[in-house]
């Protein structure tokens, strides 16, 4: 955590650090081998994909890239898969937005819940239910130098394409 500042009522706001959030997301699980790895990430791609591919869908995928001890070749086992996912809105209207979550069939506690699903339903999508898949919005260029673009809509033939007003919301 790191002290963002202390208002006039004398209350101190503190935000969460990248490596903070690296910390929280980090997983103490069964080590995973490369060729397992490499094969969550092919599968991942699939799906991404078949995400941009579905105009229905109100968000899209800009780009996602690894970064972590997947880019070591040396490295063998390793933890998990680390990727950073950009992304944007096709569908704007908190109404439209609000339609798309009531007709997945899910119950939500809050109006907010409801207007987050579609960035909940793709980070659940991309991950398919794999602890080894760690997804982060953070800007992976504060933590680290080394990554690699393994996904670009702009790179995709199958994507539908983007808005022209191209606003990243995933980051």
């Amino acid at each position: 955590m790191e002290k963002v500042e202390t208002d006039h009522g004398g209350d101190t706001w503190w935000d969460t650090t990248v490596q903070g959030n690296a910390l929280a997301m980090a997983g103490f699980g069964k080590p995973i081998s490369r060729k397992t790895a490499d094969r969550l990430i092919a599968d991942l791609l699939d799906r991404a994909g078949a995400y941009n591919a579905d105009p229905a869908r109100p968000l899209f995928i800009n780009t996602l890239r690894v970064f972590g001890s997947y880019l070591d070749p040396q490295t063998d086992p390793f933890g998990d898969v680390d990727l950073e996912l950009t992304y944007g809105r096709r569908i704007t209207d908190p109404k439209l937005v609000a339609d798309y979550a009531r007709a997945s069939g899910r119950s939500f506690t809050t109006y907010v819940d409801r207007l987050l699903w579609p960035h909940t339903e793709l980070v659940q999508h991309l991950k398919n239910r794999s602890a080894f898949i760690n997804i982060t919005t953070e800007d992976i260029t504060r933590l680290t130098d080394r990554s690699e673009a393994i996904y670009r809509v702009d790179d995709d033939p199958q994507a539908v394409p983007p808005p022209a007003d191209r606003t990243l919301t995933g980051r």
